[in-house]
């Protein structure tokens, strides 16, 4: 009896680990990539950014990025305001994205402005 109680926890930890591995694994693979830079340009877009802004960075390679948010938007004309660089966001799409090959209007996960 003990020893198949035993065998039953190892069992279940094995199992945990390698989900857990898995889960570790799967968001390394769906990373975000950071298409930072200075804000080169912003647009009032609301039909196509879900009712944001939609900007433009040195590392969007002239392709519009719509922020998640109103925060966002605040935070990207803070950027144009200040001339401060932004990183911006997005999700990589299991590594199928990279700056250099976004598509036009694609949504950021989320907007960083350094002081």
């Amino acid at each position: 009896m003990l020893l198949d109680i035993n065998v039953n926890k190892a069992s279940k930890l094995k199992t945990f680990l390698l989900l857990t591995g898995a889960f570790f694994s799967s968001n390394l693979l769906a990373a975000d990539i950071n298409c930072n830079g200075k804000v080169t340009v912003v647009m009032d877009y609301p039909n196509t950014c879900d009712g944001n802004t939609a900007f433009k960075t040195d590392g969007s390679k002239g392709k519009w990025v719509c922020p998640a948010s109103d925060k966002g938007n605040a935070l990207v004309l803070a950027a144009v305001m200040s001339g401060k660089i932004v990183s911006v966001y997005i999700n990589s799409q299991n590594g199928a994205l990279t700056c250099a090959n976004l598509p036009n209007y694609v949504k950021a996960k989320y907007v960083i402005i350094y002081p």
